[in-house]
């Protein structure tokens, strides 16, 4: 229902009644303050009055793209004849509207099909055109591709040659000659986007990794993957000024090694990716591998380190890739002169400064390692103190980018949705910012009724349990992402727990937290989680039951534990371990959406011997009991046992053989634990998501079926059916129809 925040349709009610003669109004009640028939009719005409004023208030607003509601763009499409792709979001078509001229005059370049895939998609693109990779014999009207050095000008005729695409600009090898492999960065770049050497013709056609060099293929290189911040403050995505203690994420330090640390707070070893950053318009370029939302290299860091990591300007931080700062939140650069403890430079043997800066380049470390101040080793998330390093460093804050598909679980990302309410933050309100144990005491005085907002992104160690919960909200700020991580389990995993009384509500949102368990006891009319991770864990070689963090704890998974009566149990926008009930705990009604649930081994990922329970679009990877179950585009990946199969039904759903199972409708059957993701292991950036070939688990003898695009709308199962990766493909399609050069055939291929 709309809210009256103009109370239009009170006004036009009210005005409308007093029209009427005295003595009907009179007549319509005999109870002062109870509407008869006939005010209840007068009420629902002023409502639709309201409407119609509102209408008209809008109809300015209504003659921009920019401003109108929603069911005006496609008749805006209209006027412009716009080829609008049904299948494309209000963002998506409200785009397409707003720059079709602007696409017009530009239809054909490279630039505008880079531009159109990421307005379409959302996602970032590179495009090539592979008939420019295809080695041929060369003629007398091509340009010569000599030597620079034996001609006039040796620098503008290498610039000329790298502007006409005839040499490579890292590694310059020339069109049609033999690959020059001496610049590593340059080499490790055959055969992707950035390919630099020249193939022979490929007649097969154009899909996945074949069939690519040949004269009308194009190549539509596309990074569906979301790179998000770790680290990096909320009041600005690119700038802060320092020293800021609100900068940074806590490191872990390695067990075996004191100067070793990760990015990731958890003690994981992930990836580090590249903020994703590109001009468009007049100042397009086709953009380099750094500024893609892509996975660092070893080479790519050593390369581009000074795009990479932050910078310092004045008192401002240009918050890039990566960074590193002191317990203070001052930025360390990447190059600095050595100063002597006055301040003057220490000049070398030769009488030059000493310069010390932070690489990539692992080669020879222990003979190096005396001039250099950090190693990054961006592909395991890793960094290592130099001899070198700032005297004083021991409480490093670090700041990294990291891959995902979704923004689900906690994260440095909005979380609000457009026409959805905020949840409730009721008062007092109190900030929290500091780490380690600075959440432990206000969690001990924190009222039955109240909010706690933690403010930064770093890891808090130590927490309270909390009694008497009436209406309660533990959330983070938006764009942080903190750690709770609970003390080591010793026998057992540590416990938080959150007691409620008759009639309260408990609200979680964008909380990471690992190493324990959270309980919920006492009675509990309503839960919500949402964008919250509880760490799955991660499982390890036998004989040990789980892996283990770089400081030697294990990465054991944090269970829900029901040992209350909840009523209701929403999560929403989720990654979270095992739910199960213990003792007399139960549930009346679950609701899951947009999440992803896992368990490691053998151990249930829901265990629920009561309620009802709903799933939609989510992704459980593990085994499951429950009472009674609604799922809708789910992927069950496990045997899930439904006790009450009578009741219930399971829709556009893939589902494990074996399971026991309400009604299934359009759903599809695979085998148990089929390998249909690109990793399972959490932190990864492919964590859960499906493979290009996922439909070929289906068990054979289903006309028709599918996974990847077998949600209600097209989209794929799972997790993500929210991002419509099936139909942003086909849109893209449909619109490079329309903008392609002739002749050409988009070859569409998935980086990330």
């Amino acid at each position: 229902m709309t809210l009256d925040y103009d109370h239009y349709a009170i006004y036009y009610a009210d005005k409308l009644w007093h029209l009427l003669p005295a003595i009907y109004r009179a007549e319509d009640s005999q109870i002062f303050e109870r509407s008869g028939p006939l005010r209840e009719m007068v009420n629902r005409i002023g409502v639709q009055a309201a409407i119609l004023r509102r209408s008209t208030d809008r109809l300015w607003e209504d003659q921009f793209i920019e401003t109108c509601d929603d069911w005006v763009i496609a008749y805006m499409a209209d006027l412009l004849a716009t080829n609008l792709v049904a299948s494309l979001d209000a963002r998506g078509q409200r785009l397409d509207v707003a720059k079709t001229i602007y696409y017009r005059r530009r239809k054909g370049t490279v630039a505008i099909l880079e531009e159109i895939a990421t307005d379409i998609t959302g996602w970032n693109a590179r495009v090539v055109e592979f008939f420019r990779r295809v080695s041929r014999t060369r003629h007398s009207l091509d340009p010569e591709i000599g030597l620079p050095s034996e001609t006039p000008d040796p620098a503008g005729n290498r610039i000329l040659q790298q502007s006409q695409g005839l040499v490579g600009a890292l590694t310059k090898t020339p069109i049609g000659g033999w690959a020059d492999l001496r610049q590593v960065y340059g080499a490790t770049k055959a055969h992707s986007a950035f390919d630099e050497f020249f193939s022979t013709a490929d007649m097969r056609r154009g899909k996945a990794q074949v069939g690519w060099y040949n004269i009308p293929r194009l190549g539509v290189f596309l990074w569906r993957l979301l790179s998000f911040p770790a680290g990096e403050p909320i009041d600005s995505p690119q700038t802060r000024t320092a020293p800021n203690r609100g900068i940074g994420v806590t490191p872990v330090q390695y067990q075996a090694c004191p100067d070793h640390y990760t990015f990731d707070p958890t003690g994981r070893e992930i990836p580090l990716f590249a903020a994703a950053f590109r001009p468009f318009g007049d100042r397009w370029s086709s953009p380099a591998e750094w500024q893609l939302p892509t996975a660092i290299s070893k080479p790519l860091l050593d390369q581009e380190l000074q795009h990479l990591y932050a910078v310092e300007q004045g008192r401002l931080i240009r918050f890039n890739s990566l960074g590193i700062f002191d317990g203070g939140g001052k930025l360390i650069p990447f190059e600095y002169v050595l100063q002597d403890a006055s301040g003057n430079p220490v000049l070398d043997p030769d009488g030059k400064p000493i310069k010390v800066k932070i690489t990539a380049d692992s080669r020879g470390w222990s003979s190096r390692k005396d001039k250099i101040s950090f190693l990054i080793d961006p592909e395991k998330g890793k960094v290592i103190k130099g001899d070198r390093a700032p005297t004083g460093v021991n409480n490093l804050l670090l700041t990294y980018h990291y891959g995902f598909s979704s923004t689900i679980g906690a994260g440095a990302f909005d979380r609000r949705i457009l026409r959805q309410p905020n949840l409730p933050t009721p008062n007092p309100q109190q900030a929290i910012i500091g780490g380690d144990n600075a959440l432990a005491t206000p969690l001990t005085t924190l009222a039955s009724i109240g909010t706690l907002t933690i403010q930064d992104s770093l890891t808090y160690t130590q927490v309270s349990n909390l009694d008497n919960i009436q209406r309660v909200t533990l959330r983070a700020e938006n764009n942080t992402r903190p750690l709770i991580r609970l003390p080591a389990p010793a026998p057992t995993a540590a416990e938080w727990v959150f007691s409620g009384t008759p009639g309260s509500e408990l609200i979680l949102e964008g909380l990471l937290i690992s190493g324990g368990d959270l309980v919920l006891a006492g009675s509990f009319d309503k839960v919500t989680l949402r964008c919250c991770t509880l760490d799955p864990g991660e499982t390890a070689n036998a004989p040990a039951p789980s892996a283990k963090a770089v400081d030697g704890r294990d990465l054991i998974p944090c269970h829900l534990w029901i040992t209350g009566q909840v009523r209701q149990l929403t999560i929403d926008r989720c990654i979270l371990g095992p739910i199960r009930s213990r003792g007399t705990g139960a549930i009346a009604t679950l609701t899951i959406t947009d999440s992803i649930l896992q368990s490691l081994g053998t151990q249930e990922v829901i265990t629920l011997n009561s309620g009802m329970v709903n799933l939609t679009r989510c992704t459980i990877l593990g085994r499951a009991t429950v009472h009674q179950l609604e799922a809708s585009e789910c992927i069950l990946n496990d045997v899930v046992t439904v006790e009450n199969y009578q009741q219930g039904c399971v829709r556009f759903t893939a589902w494990a053989k074996g399971s026991t199972l309400p009604r299934p409708y359009e759903s599809v059957e695979t085998a148990s634990k089929a390998p249909v993701f690109t990793s399972r292991r959490f932190g990864q950036p492919g964590y859960a998501q499906l493979q290009l070939g996922a439909d070929a688990a289906i068990i054979a003898g289903q006309a028709g079926a599918t996974i990847i695009m077998g949600a209600q709308d097209g989209s794929e199962m799972g997790a993500f059916a929210r991002e419509k990766n099936p139909i942003k493909e086909r849109s893209l399609r449909i619109k490079y129809e329309e903008y392609m050069p002739l002749g050409l055939i988009p070859v569409m291929i998935y980086v990330t």
